[in-house]
Order: structure tokens, then sequence, then C-alpha cells
């Protein structure tokens, strides 16, 4: 089926609750797209038409290489309904939730750099003023080539649209293993909403689970607003080190923060740290978690150093503890967890209910505060050993015999260069001409003579080449003739070995570029070297019978080709080529080349006398005819039975037809004089 004299649909490759989506076709441009297309049943409902409208308009305002790119939107009646679509960019691959349950969860390093990507569309989308609002793994696409996309923004809304009723009406539309515990309110959402579904995709990634589920959606959203995650942590089947543990647990509890003012407050944060836990530094989230069991633990005297209970104390009261608001230092070079500088603020521990119980989610803290002490203990050693430990002493400096540079100037490359090694330099020389010193002479050393220098330094010898200097003249535009007349005139040489490129703008034969370029100083006698255009690149037109028209102009397209469309009359299939003009020759690339197309409107006559005329028309219609018969004088008979019958067709059958072309005919007439043939 083809939409809008444009589109031409193919298989679904995709389907919502709203929405199919199908693989298709632009014959105009011959590029593969994807078309989106309401369901009937939903399109007879006018907000359902009106939130598809929405995600066209919100997808056309993004332009980001991770965002599924919007190209075209319209509307088609089908059984008397007229149903919007949308054009978009086709995408091959495999999305985030096929991935993991299909190879299993990803390490965290690989999901921090497959979520990076999407941060970044996030931030795109944030910028320009919109919410996707149903992040999930089924809407992260991961294309054949490794790039990452962003789609179906269905549910989408400007953050200023949120006043409409048809927003008001769908506030709690999404998914609900994704959905931020404001969006299981019925409140507004925003974009740090988008960062708590991401936190959700990266928590299921990393574990192959979504961190909360339930036997209905209410009871998902539920725990989203009033139950804590386990910490990712505790579910990774693949060993983890501490500080491995600490990273992936701070980031993705930072950004699933039951209160939006406790996770991430951009995506560009979020992909810092994302990007500091590929590379295994020490994530903000981390250093701000650590910091802030630190400072709770300072703060409390009465608890005893000794204590055999002391991790599970500590770890409780960190988190009875009311965090502070966060404060983000700058990421340290590549430091450990425990150097980590202090901060201000607990995203994960904020707005937890006070009379919350020890069970739990309390395990990941007493586990951090387990390794905290054993840190803090190693520091107080460290700090003691250096400070009662005496100090080294220094080693006296080692003083340096300096060398002078001798004055080489005006000796032979074979003198000068032995006599500076042998007074522990390392030697270069180079050629420069000159006009006064001899061919093979020293013009001077660079550092120049007298100075004092350690032995080992590097010295460059400049010898001279004995010739005098010239201007090289601009090549450009000429001919290799040409070019050899006015390097003569400026005591140069051509190279004879010419170098040769293809150029669209400069003509065959005329040169591109050259070596040295022109206006340069080098000594007379020198060889310039020079690049000439062998016009523009050829290639072979390919013989393309027998394709699709789109392929066949995708392919002439990939070879830098333009092409043409005639349509000709045929039996073969619609679209199918039946040519090439210029096929097997070699032509230059930007060359239109013109593809003969069967249009499938030529047929077989079928024999149709001794029908009547429906049955031929019948016969006519099956045989893919959509002309008209056009009766012609009547044929007498003396056969009754013949009578009202084809006796003559204007087509022989057999012979070929176009399928719109009118075919006459002639019907036998009862006569009853045709009985006698004496008769006259």
């Amino acid at each position: 089926m083809k939409i809008a004299d444009r589109y031409e649909l193919g298989d679904i490759i995709g389907t919502g609750g709203m929405s199919d989506v199908y693989a298709a076709t632009d014959t105009v441009l011959g590029r593969d797209v994807a078309v989106k297309m309401l369901k009937i049943d939903m399109a007879r409902d006018e907000n359902f038409r009106e939130r598809f409208r929405q995600e066209a308009k919100n997808s056309a305002r993004l332009n980001h290489p991770n965002i599924v790119a919007v190209y075209d939107t319209g509307a088609q009646v089908i059984g008397g309904v007229n149903i919007p679509f949308i054009v978009m960019e086709r995408v091959r691959g495999r999305n985030l939730r096929d991935i993991v349950r299909n190879d299993g969860p990803l390490s965290p390093q690989e999901a921090a750099a497959l979520l990076q990507p999407v941060t970044r569309a996030l931030q795109s989308s944030h910028d320009a003023g919109i919410i996707h609002r149903d992040i999930k793994p089924a809407n992260i696409m991961v294309t054949n080539t490794g790039a990452v996309k962003v789609m179906d923004f269905g549910i989408a809304r400007a953050l200023d649209d949120s006043t409409s009723a048809m927003t008001q009406t769908s506030a709690v539309i999404g998914t609900a293993q994704y959905l931020s515990p404001e969006q299981a309110r019925g409140k507004a959402a925003d974009a740090r909403s988008d960062i708590y579904a991401l936190g959700c995709v990266m928590y299921e990634a990393v574990t192959g689970t979504p961190p909360f589920e339930g036997e209905s959606p209410f009871a998902v959203a539920y725990q989203h607003v009033q139950e804590d995650p386990q910490p990712p942590s505790e579910r990774i089947t693949a060993t983890l080190s501490p500080n491995e543990a600490v990273n992936v647990d701070s980031v993705i509890l930072t950004a699933m923060a039951k209160h939006p003012a406790d996770r991430y407050q951009t995506a560009d944060e979020m992909c810092a740290d994302l990007a500091r836990l590929e590379r295994g530094s020490v994530t903000n989230a981390a250093r701000t978690h650590l910091a802030a069991a630190e400072q709770d633990l300072s703060s409390r005297d009465d608890v005893p150093s000794s204590d055999a209970s002391d991790a599970t104390v500590v770890s409780t009261r960190v988190r009875a503890a009311q965090p502070p608001r966060r404060e983000h230092a700058p990421e340290p070079a590549a430091a450990p967890v425990a150097a980590a500088p202090a901060a201000t603020h607990s995203r994960y521990e904020d707005h937890r209910r006070a009379n919350e119980k020890t069970s739990g989610s309390s395990s990941w803290m007493k586990w951090v505060a387990s390794i905290l002490g054993l840190i803090l203990l190693a520091a107080t050693g460290w700090l003691a050993y250096s400070y009662f430990s005496s100090p080294a002493e220094e080693p006296a400096p080692v003083e340096t015999q300096m060398v002078a540079v001798p004055d080489v100037t005006g000796k032979p490359r074979q003198e000068a260069v032995p006599e500076l090694e042998g007074l522990g330099f390392k030697v270069v020389t180079s050629d420069q001409p000159s006009p006064d010193i001899p061919r093979g002479h020293v013009i001077g050393t660079n550092p120049i003579a007298g100075s004092e220098l350690a032995p080992g330094t590097l010295i460059t010898v400049n010898v001279s080449t004995g010739r005098e200097l010239t201007d090289v003249p601009d090549l450009t535009n000429l001919t290799a003739q040409d070019a050899a007349a006015a390097l003569e005139e400026a005591g140069l040489e051509l190279n004879e070995d010419i170098r040769r490129e293809t150029s669209n703008d400069v003509p065959e034969g005329v040169i591109t570029s050259q070596y040295p370029a022109a206006g340069s100083q080098i000594s007379k006698g020198s060889k310039v070297t020079i690049t000439v255009s062998t016009g523009r690149e050829r290639v072979t037109i390919p013989s393309l019978t027998g394709l699709n028209v789109n392929q066949a102009t995708a392919t002439l397209s990939q070879l830098n080709l333009r092409s043409t469309v005639t349509r000709v009359d045929s039996e073969r299939p619609d679209g199918e080529v039946l040519g090439v003009a210029g096929a097997n020759t070699e032509v230059e690339t930007g060359t239109t080349v013109e593809l003969r197309v069967s249009n499938n409107m030529l047929m077989t006559m079928p024999q149709i006398t001794r029908m009547t005329p429906n049955e031929a028309d019948r016969a006519l219609r099956t045989a893919g005819w959509n002309g008209r018969l056009v009766a012609g004088p009547t044929v007498p008979t003396g056969a009754l039975v013949d009578a009202g019958m084809i006796g003559h067709q204007e087509v022989p059958a057999g012979n070929t037809i176009r399928k719109d072309q009118a075919i006459g005919y002639n019907l036998w007439e009862f006569d009853a004089a045709a009985l006698n043939p004496l008769t006259n």
C-alpha cells in the first residue's frame, strides 16, 4: 500500500499500544524509512489524534545524532478514517531490552558506555524544552554499526505545555517499571523524571531485572513511591571490587533518588559520572555518599571505636542522618574512593522515612561503613608512621660539568660532526642553502658557538648546500608543460615523478597542487613536485536489469551517479528495470544515467470469440486489462446458438495490447436468410 502518493508500506516492524510501525520506501528519494501510523481504532478518538500530532511536533523540534530523526508527517484516509502518520529514520539493530534478554546483563562499564549517548540525547531534548516521559530499554536502540538511538516520543510533552487538557489527562502515562515517584503520584514530571527512568534502565541493564516488580502496574508504582531498591551490586552476579561496587551503586541510586532534588540535576551531570564509571575513576555520586557517611561518623562522639558491632552502629546512624544538600566537587585525577574530598550532600538517603527499620537496603550502607572504618584505620596508621618516622636525608645534588660549544663555522661536515660528538654532544645535521659558505661546509650551529651545555645535549649543525635561493613560482592551473617552462625560468627543475589525482573542480591535465608551495624559497636547481588532475573520478555504469527502480537508483547514488527514470510499456512487473543507458561503460562521477523502467502496461490479448460481452469483459479484466469494450456492427449467422456472442474480435488473440486500450468486437446476430446460402 502506498500513502501520500510517496511512501510504499512494507511489513510491520514494531507495534505499541497506540500505533504500528511499518518498514517503508520513500519512492521520491529512493531511501528506506519507517512509517508510524496511529491504529485505526485510536484514530477515531480526537484525543489520541492530538497526542499523535504532538509526538510529531515534539520529534521535529529535535535534531541530534542519538535521537531518531523525523522526516515527514501527514494523514491518510483508510476505511473512511483519517489516520495520521509520521515518517522517521529507519533504524536497523536491536533495542536494549532484547540485548539484555538474549545476551545477559551488561557489565557496569559496558552499561555506562552504552547509556552515555542516551544522556546526551536527553540533554538535547531537555534543552529544547521537551521531556520524554517514557524512557525504557525498548526505546533505546543500538544499531548494527554500534550507534545508540533514543526513539518514541509518543507521550513526550513540552515543558511549557503542562496546562493543556491533553497533557493533564495523560499525566501518569508511562511504563510502570520505569515510572518516577512524582509521575506515579500524578504530579508534573520534569527533566529529572527522565533521569530517574534512565537510572531504572541502567539498574536493569546491569542486573537483568527491573528495580521493582509486582503483580500489577499499581503495585510497581507503589514501590517506586514508598520502597528503596536493593543495591544493584547485590544482584550483579559478576565479581566486583569494593570500589566498583560503590561506584555502580552510587550512580544508579543517585539517579533513582525519590526526591528530584537529590538526583542528578541534568543529563549532562549523569553523563559525566557515567564516563568516570566507564574508565574506573571515582564518580561524583560515590564521593558524595562516602563523604556524607564519613561526616556522620565523625559527628557521633558516643560511638566507641572498639565496639564489636561498630560497623552496624555506623551504618544505622548514617542511614538515620538527614543528609545536607549536595555540592559537586571537581573530579580528582585517578583518586581512589578513600581519597575523595568531603562533600555536603547524600542523595540516596534524603527523604527517607524516619521510622524505617534497619533491614533490607540497610545492608548496603553497613557494608559501606565497614569499608569506611578500614579506610580510616589505614589512614590513621599512615599518619602515625609519617609523624614518628625520621625524615631520610636527601642525597646531595650532583653537579654537572658544562661544556662550551666550539665554533665549527666554515669547517667541512666530516670534521665538524666528529669534533662535537667527541665533546659528548648528540649531533644532527640540516642542509641549508648559502651564497657564502661552500657546499658541504658548516654554516653554523644551534645552539650557537660559545653556549655552555651539558654533555648529551642535542646540537643541530646547519650545512651549506652551496646554492642560491629562489622563489618557487605558482604552478597551479598550469599544464605540466607550462610548469616546466616556468620552473626553468626560475632556475628550478620539474620532478619527473608527477603525481595524479581525481578532481571534481580542476580540468584534466591541469596542476592542482605543488611542493614546495608557491612563494617558498629553495636553492636553485632543486626539483619541484606537482600533482596533476585526471579530471572527475570515473566509474563503470553497472547493469541493473531486473532490479527494482528503487534499488537501482540507490546503487547509482552510491557510485556518485545521478539517475533519471523513463517509463516504458512492458509486460514486466511495475518498477522493474528493463535497461540502463551506457551499461558497462566508464563515465565521470556526477553523470546522469537513464533507467528504462517497466510500467507493466502491456498484456497478451486473450481469445474472447464465442463469449458474451460480459464474459469477455470479465476475462480481460482478470488478465489485468482496464480499458473498455467497443461494440461494432453485428455479423449475421444462421446458427441460433451463436446469437448474442462475439463473432469477431478487433485484436486477434495472442497479440500484445496496452492494458488501457479500447478493444472492438462484433456480435453474431441470427438471420434466417443466412440458413440458405443461395439467398441473396
